[in-house]
């Protein structure tokens, strides 16, 4: 049995989500495991229902995967 512990960022806040969802289609496309692939869909379908909350282990890997797909997206300024 996994414990709140073990997921230390808590639950997901609707408004969080929205963020996520907002580069979700881009993730959609960049993943390459099967696994991923159908949890991202699945994540896509649930997120429709306004009233949807990911669970725990849900919003753990939302963060998982977008942290490890949007780390090459910034765009850095180098100041001389």
């Amino acid at each position: 049995m996994v414990t709140l512990s073990y997921y230390p960022t808590g639950p997901m806040k609707r408004y969080e989500l929205n963020e996520f969802l907002l580069d979700w289609p881009k993730i959609m496309r960049q993943v390459s495991s099967p696994w991923a692939r159908q949890f991202t869909e699945d994540i896509w379908e649930l997120s429709a229902d306004p009233r949807w909350r990911p669970t725990l282990k849900q919003a753990h890997f939302i963060r998982q995967i977008h942290r490890e797909r949007s780390e090459g997206d910034i765009d850095v300024i180098l100041i001389e």
